[in-house]
């Protein structure tokens, strides 16, 4: 595991609560997105920062052709995946340590609220690992938090629970969209589209202050928030592997 990798801990809400009854909007959004620029989906997928691989069920729901594996670096999430979801291979991996296997293997490439866990020095290697696990012509879709203002953000958090302060933590970095797309030109790939990802329900605050909620504002009766005080957007990350 990875030092970045490591201050990571916002995870446990993924066994705690389960599967949703529901798919997520990001999950649905994402979907329609895979439909829009494939064709005919079909062949082998990755999703990177699976959890218990609720996400890649839902997708194989609406594309029973794509053969699914998920990479995950908690032993928790892995383990109750392979239970949950047997027809999905669980792998644990870091994106930023990929096995060779992943190598030029994958027709679809997913990273839901991953990228915002590294910092400028990971990220080149997040983004060079995608592409080298996606095959010529490959889809990537990657949704983060990003900022439209020019502005790179390097955030960190630390909580209390009962009184007690506990450790730094990494996971709510927001990236300029310029920053993702001069990073990507620079590994050649031009074709990159920033697809607003708007959110349109009600989500109550969490017991962890760090997951999002709703918050009306002037401009948006839906506007996503969290304990860290951020009125966050976020855009999916579309491309076709050159």
């Amino acid at each position: 595991m990875t030092k970045l990798d490591s201050e990571y801990r916002n995870y446990d809400h993924y066994i705690q609560e389960g599967w949703l009854s529901q798919p997520k909007e990001s999950a649905k959004r994402l979907a329609d997105t895979i439909a829009l620029h494939l064709k005919r989906a079909e062949g082998q997928a990755l999703d990177v920062g699976c959890a218990t691989g609720e996400l890649m069920a839902y997708l194989g729901s609406r594309f029973p052709e794509l053969r699914w594996t998920g990479a995950d670096v908690f032993d928790e999430l892995i383990e109750t995946g392979r239970r949950l979801l047997p027809s999905a291979r669980f792998v644990k991996a870091s994106i930023l340590e990929p096995p060779e296997s992943f190598r030029n293997q994958f027709d679809v490439v997913t990273a839901i609220g991953v990228m915002s866990i590294f910092d400028e020095e990971q990220l080149a290697l997040f983004w060079q690992n995608l592409l080298a696990a996606t095959k010529s012509g490959g889809l990537i879709v990657v949704l983060s938090p990003l900022n439209e203002y020019g502005i790179d953000a390097l955030i960190r958090h630390r909580k209390r629970h009962n009184a007690q302060q506990l450790g730094w933590e990494s996971g709510w970095n927001v990236y300029a969209m310029e920053t993702i797309k001069d990073l990507l030109s620079s590994f050649g790939q031009t074709q990159v589209t920033f697809e607003r990802f708007v959110f349109d329900q009600v989500l109550a605050p969490k017991q962890d202050p760090i997951r999002t909620w709703t918050l009306p504002t002037r401009d948006n009766p839906h506007q996503l928030t969290n304990g860290l005080k951020l009125l966050v957007d976020h855009y999916f990350i579309v491309l076709r592997k050159r």
